[in-house]
């Protein structure tokens, strides 16, 4: 009698599946290392563990592991991209929102990120401890992509293909 009731428990976990933690796909803009610039979807985990609410996308960016999966545009089914090969990761604002994070007061810095003849202007808010509360102490952190604040929209810049960083003028425009 055992062996029927294991059986049943067995086709029972069969029939559920693996355990898989719940996404929430994300609007995003992909620019490789060869040029190409994809538009589609990112999969991002809809729990975090160090915060209420969904993991931020430069969380999960910087998290552990190579490649990320990403849903094309008019495709359907996701794609395996590698990080190495990633320039940016643009997202929607609103995909990157940590209230925790807006609350707490840091430093926010204007800066112009170049990746080759890429140019990226934007916010970059040193959440760090005020001993280490320069530009210089933020690109040097031990993290795969920096984060440019663009308006609505977020750039997760993948630090290794920065070339050149540099605080831009306060107001936003060049001189």
């Amino acid at each position: 009698m055992a062996g029927p009731e294991g059986e049943r428990g067995a086709r029972a976990a069969d029939e559920v599946g693996p355990l898989r933690v719940p996404r929430l796909l994300r609007a995003a803009e992909v620019l490789g290392a060869d040029g190409r610039r994809l538009r589609g979807r990112v999969f991002i985990p809809a729990t975090a563990e160090g915060h209420p609410g969904a993991m931020r996308a430069d969380e999960w960016l910087n998290d552990r592991g190579d490649f990320f999966p990403f849903l094309p545009d008019g495709e359907g089914s996701p794609v395996l991209l590698n990080k190495n090969e990633t320039v940016v990761v643009t997202v929607p604002a609103s995909a990157d929102l940590d209230g925790t994070l807006d609350e707490a007061p840091a430093p926010v810095r204007r800066v112009i990120v170049e990746c080759g003849t890429l140019r990226i202007e934007g916010e970059v808010v040193i959440d760090m401890p005020v001993q280490h509360s320069r530009l210089l102490d933020l690109l040097n952190r031990d993290r795969a992509f920096l984060t440019v604040r663009d308006g609505e929209r977020h750039h997760l810049v993948r630090r290794s293909r920065i070339s050149r960083v540099r605080e831009a003028p306060q107001g936003g425009g060049e001189s």
